[in-house]
């Protein structure tokens, strides 16, 4: 019972945010955070699957029906999926990406099974000091080559930030207090929640309330369940199947791992059809689902996260007392994939093929015709939600200083992915851990 509220309440959150323009997983995460206090681990993981999974069908629909993408990784179904829009087969071009959604992601279960068969044997090797000290450098190096417009600068300024938020508190190595500056309450380190909501959704919010769309909804041709399932059988089953293996190769790529999936599948099935917007749309949107189920994985076993919507997730997990750094955790943790995860997963995308399209499209039209009032509303959520889980950590102060300081700053800086600070902020505790250990030796 408690894992079908998990996932119901993940598939509803997952809705709204892919038909919220610039939103994402990641501040569905946050938005969320107080109703998930009372998830277990498995919960947590399984709500975060659900949304995820959603947010990829949903986020489809305003890219075909506004020409604006739900999603960062939706922008190839926005150039595809405006042409059906405007040959009023818009109802097609959701319809075959919902289809190619649920392929992709049972392709990537298929494959994880084979995949961990093999990695399971040899995963002693991941729980060396060493090793994590190479992916922490191969995430870093993605956060300075990949944001940004590859920008180095910018994105070691936002590294280092990060990181300077991350050492004030109790020290990884010698447990002694740091850069306090006698402020007992910093003791326990700068508060995430203010770091996410000032750096994250502020500008967010700040970027969605700016822009414009005049488009509007075009009456499309009405097109029944069984006439896209003979067509995708017929002509996208191959292109979805390529777009499930890219897409999931892609998904162990760090930061941005969806986006990659997404764009590559696109850019390779370009190639081969380029002039064929029904292949190259459920091509990019079927990797997506692959993608995501596939950059789980190394958080899932061995507690690194590689997404920005995992880091958040994996502060919560660690909340409610997950320890993954132990290497006898890493059978447990891939049976409750196998036997826990995995199904629940295929029920989430079930259910979204069966329910996103109608719920989706009534709840986008609600947002089209009041997004002013959308945004206050979210606004005052975030600013009720910070005092809130301020008043909890008896540190409302310090969260309502912090909240200030850091949307000012995310304000000022809007114009450039802060995704690398978040990054840096929530692992660098343990990524200077690992350095130091790794110089030692």
């Amino acid at each position: 019972m408690n894992e079908l509220i998990a996932v119901s309440t993940g598939l509803l959150a997952g809705t709204i945010t892919g038909i919220v323009p610039g939103a994402g997983v990641m501040v569905a995460m946050i938005v969320a955070s107080p109703l998930l206090m009372s998830f277990d681990v498995l919960q947590l993981l399984l709500f975060y699957m659900s949304l995820a999974s959603m947010v990829q069908f949903t986020g489809t629909i305003p890219a075909v029906y506004l020409g604006v993408p739900g999603e960062t990784n939706s922008l190839p179904a926005v150039i595809e999926g405006t042409k059906f829009n405007k040959r009023k087969m818009a109802k097609l071009a959701i319809g075959i990406c919902a289809v190619g959604s649920v392929l992709g992601s049972l392709v990537a279960v298929v494959i994880t099974y084979g995949l961990l068969s093999v990695l399971i044997e040899h995963m002693t090797v991941f729980f060396s000091n060493a090793t994590k000290f190479y992916l922490y450098l191969f995430i870093i190096a993605f956060c300075l080559l990949v944001y940004n417009k590859k920008n180095i600068l910018v994105n070691l300024s936002l590294c280092a930030v990060g990181f300077m938020l991350s050492v004030p508190g109790e020290s990884d190595i010698s447990s002694d207090f740091r850069y306090t500056f006698g402020i007992e309450d910093l003791q326990f380190g700068i508060p995430l929640i203010p770091v996410l909501i000032g750096f994250l959704i502020v500008p967010t919010i700040a970027k969605m309330f700016s822009s414009s769309n005049s488009n509007v909804f075009l009456p499309s041709i009405d097109i029944g369940f069984c006439k896209v399932i003979k067509y995708f059988r017929k002509k996208l089953v191959a292109s979805s199947l390529r777009g499930s293996l890219i897409g999931y190769i892609c998904g162990f790529v760090p930061g941005v791992s969806t986006v990659l999936s997404t764009n590559a599948s696109y850019s390779f099935e370009k190639k081969l059809h380029p002039n064929n917007p029904g292949k190259l749309l459920v091509a990019s949107e079927t990797a997506n689902n692959a993608g995501q189920f596939a950059s789980m994985l190394p958080l899932l076993l061995i507690g690194i996260p590689i997404t920005g919507s995992e880091i958040v997730l994996y502060s919560m997990l660690v909340d409610a007392g997950w320890s993954p750094y132990q290497f006898d955790n890493v059978t447990n943790n891939a049976d409750m994939i196998f036997k826990q995860i995995v199904p629940w997963f295929v029920f989430a995308n079930i259910v979204g093929l069966i329910v996103a399209w109608p719920l989706a499209r009534k709840i986008l039209n609600l947002f089209a015709n009041s997004k002013k009032y959308m945004i206050v509303i979210l606004s005052v959520g975030m600013l009720l939600l910070n005092t809130y889980l301020g008043i909890l950590d008896y540190r409302v102060w310090l969260y309502t200083v912090c909240l200030i300081v850091f949307s000012c700053i995310g304000l000022l800086i809007k114009k450039y992915e802060t995704v690398p600070l978040v990054f840096i902020f929530i692992l660098g505790n343990d990524m200077e851990g690992v350095f130091i250990r790794q110089m030692l030796i």
